[in-house]
C-alpha cells in the first residue's frame, strides 16, 4: 500500500469518500462567511479615521489587509486544519481531494483563488457555485473551484454501511 492510500484510508476508511449534501455545505459557507464578516467589521472599528471634512474614512493598508484575511481565512484553515474551517468544522464536513487524501496547500489556494467567482452573483452570494454544484450531480457536488483544484467536500464520518449477510 501506498503513502497515499493508506492517508486516503486514514481519512475516511476503506471506501471513497461520497460527497456532502448541499445543504450542509451551506451552512458551513455561513458560518464561514459570518466569522469573516465580524472579523472585518471589529477591523474596520479599530482602523477607521476621519478625514478634514469630517467623513469616515479607512487607510489604503486596512484594504489589503480586508483581502489578506478574506483569501487567507478560507486557504490556510483549509491546509491546515486538514481540508476544515470553522464553519466546516462545526458542519463535520472537510475537503479532500478526489482521491479521498488529505487536502494540499495547491488545492487549498485554488479553491481560495475562484471562490469570488463562485459567489457571483453578488447580489445572490454564491448562485453561481450552487448552480455548478447542482449541474455536477449527486456523485460529484462541485463547486467551480473544487473542480479546478480537483478536490471534493465530505462528511467528517461517513456514514458506515451494515454488513451485508
Amino acid at each position: 500500500m501506498d503513502s497515499a492510500e493508506a492517508r486516503r484510508i486514514l481519512v475516511h476508511g476503506t471506501s471513497g469518500p461520497e460527497p456532502c449534501g448541499l445543504f450542509i455545505r451551506c451552512v458551513a459557507g455561513i458560518l464561514d462567511f459570518g466569522v469573516v464578516v465580524v472579523v472585518l467589521f471589529w477591523l474596520t472599528v479599530a482602523v477607521r479615521g476621519t478625514n478634514p471634512q469630517g467623513e469616515i474614512e479607512l487607510p489604503l493598508w486596512a484594504t489589503l489587509v480586508y483581502v489578506a484575511w478574506w483569501f487567507g481565512y478560507y486557504a490556510l484553515f483549509e491546509y491546515l486544519w486538514n481540508g476544515q474551517t470553522p464553519g466546516k468544522r462545526v458542519a463535520r464536513i472537510r475537503v479532500v481531494m478526489g482521491s479521498g487524501t488529505p487536502i494540499t496547500k495547491e488545492a487549498a489556494l485554488k479553491r481560495t483563488l475562484v471562490r469570488p467567482i463562485d459567489m457571483l452573483p453578488w447580489v445572490v452570494p454564491y448562485a453561481l457555485g450552487v448552480l455548478w454544484m447542482l449541474a455536477t450531480g449527486p456523485k460529484r457536488r462541485q463547486r467551480l473551484g473544487d473542480k479546478w483544484a480537483g478536490t471534493k467536500v465530505v462528511p467528517v464520518d461517513p456514514p458506515r454501511r451494515a454488513p451485508e449477510g
